[in-house]
């Protein structure tokens, strides 16, 4: 079971590792939109095989992972709230529609230095070092 574990977080890590780079590139809602069901996957199986893992570093992971999730929620809610009006018939220079896009641009900025400083440190590497991957 422990080679199993293991071997599903590592093509968890590898996924979340994909997308890191992807939404660092390009913050479009689809990258943003599989940024977060990457961090929710790796979370969930971190969780669920956390007894494969030694001592707690799967939590100090998983808080790592929800700080990253909160950052790109910012992001996805701006999206979201900005489709909603943009089918509730609000033309795109409305006053609401402009505050949102501000705020996503704001947030988006905010996402990307995250995840370059992830890169930079070389998340991936030291998680698996971590995890004994």
């Amino acid at each position: 079971m422990k080679e199993f574990a293991h071997s599903q977080v590592s093509t968890l890590l590898r996924r979340l590792t994909a997308q890191v780079k992807r939404t660092a590139e390009v913050a479009d809602a689809d990258s943003v939109h599989d940024l977060r069901v990457a961090i929710r996957r790796l979370s969930r199986a971190l969780r669920s095989f956390a007894q494969f893992f030694p001592g707690k570093q799967w939590k100090r992971i998983r808080t790592e992972l929800s700080n990253l999730m909160h950052a790109a929620a910012a992001v996805r809610d701006s999206d979201v709230a900005l489709e909603l009006i943009e089918k509730a018939g609000a033309a795109q220079r409305a006053r609401v529609a402009l505050t949102l896009q501000a705020r996503r641009r704001e947030a988006e900025a905010g996402l990307r230095e995250k995840l370059q400083n992830w890169q930079g440190r070389g998340f991936a590497r030291e998680w698996r070092e971590a995890l004994e991957l």
